[in-house]
């Protein structure tokens, strides 16, 4: 800040203002923040776009772009948006939400297939469709913070669950917060508090899980950056959710116990490990 020769018996003040703040200042600041954040990867189906727009749980929002005719191409969140909502134990079909979805759906004029969400657009493409398609999914993730909490899914796996903890007279406290290292928070479904703590998940995602698998690998990993005694379990059950190879292979890697809930003989050995 710098003072300039008084005008008409008051002292003028010459602040960067004058050159800074300008609208082609600031719209040359927006591009660049999104030079900087958006992130485009090929891929076997197309193009992974990530955007720097957040989900509620923080993650940033990737959609795939799919060749469809000469001309068009799909837009998809891959079953990320409703994925992430059924993993909460909400249930799309209960009468409020499913009103609530339905009216984003077709605000935004998008498709339903199962738990993928999609909008076709012509080529080329437009960058004003792929950022409504990306405020459409983070308008339906927020959906979260609405639902009806007596419309939650039972899952046999969390039953399991429930059934081995309460044999052994453990009370466990229930969707706990743990810090992280560059987590501010997890949230597990169960904590087991014992010599050594253990952190338990219950898997409710039926399709999409090579990514839900990732993000817990990346979860698990932050927290033992944390705590490196943390004990991690996680139970799935293989019924009723689209299980491949490398999804199984990355829960087996990277958690203590990871079970059927139908053989939850690792989930046993890691609760002996922890003492409880």
């Amino acid at each position: 800040m710098a003072y300039q020769p008084a005008v008409g018996g008051k002292p003028a003040v010459n602040t960067l203002t004058d050159k800074f703040l300008t609208p082609d200042a600031c719209i040359e600041a927006m591009q660049s923040f999104w030079r900087e954040q958006v992130q485009a990867a090929k891929t076997r189906e197309g193009v992974a776009l990530t955007l720097p727009l957040m989900y509620p749980d923080g993650w940033q929002v990737t959609v795939q772009i799919t060749p469809l005719t000469p001309g068009w191409v799909r837009i998809s969140d891959q079953g990320k948006t409703l994925g992430g909502l059924l993993e909460t134990g909400m249930s799309l079909s209960a009468t409020h939400t499913a009103h609530l979805l339905n009216e984003r759906i077709q605000a935004f004029e998008l498709k339903s297939d199962g738990a993928v969400i999609s909008k076709e657009a012509r080529l080329p493409l437009q960058g004003v469709d792929v950022q409504l398609f990306a405020e459409a999914l983070v308008s339906i993730a927020h959906l979260v913070y609405r639902h009806e909490p007596a419309t939650l899914q039972e899952n046999p796996a969390d039953k399991v669950v429930r059934r081995v903890l309460e044999a052994r007279k453990v009370q466990p406290v229930r969707n706990a917060e743990l810090p992280g290292h560059l987590l501010k928070s997890t949230r597990v479904d169960y904590l087991v508090e014992a010599k050594r703590t253990l952190a338990v998940q219950v898997v409710n995602r039926r399709e999409n899980l090579l990514d839900y698998m990732e993000r817990w690998a990346f979860r698990w990993d932050d927290l033992r950056k944390h705590n490196n005694r943390l004990l991690t379990g996680m139970v799935y059950n293989p019924e009723n959710q689209d299980w491949d190879a490398t999804s199984l292979r990355i829960g087996n890697e990277v958690c203590d116990a990871f079970c059927r809930y139908d053989e939850v003989q690792s989930l046993n050995r890691v609760l002996d490990q922890a003492g409880a």
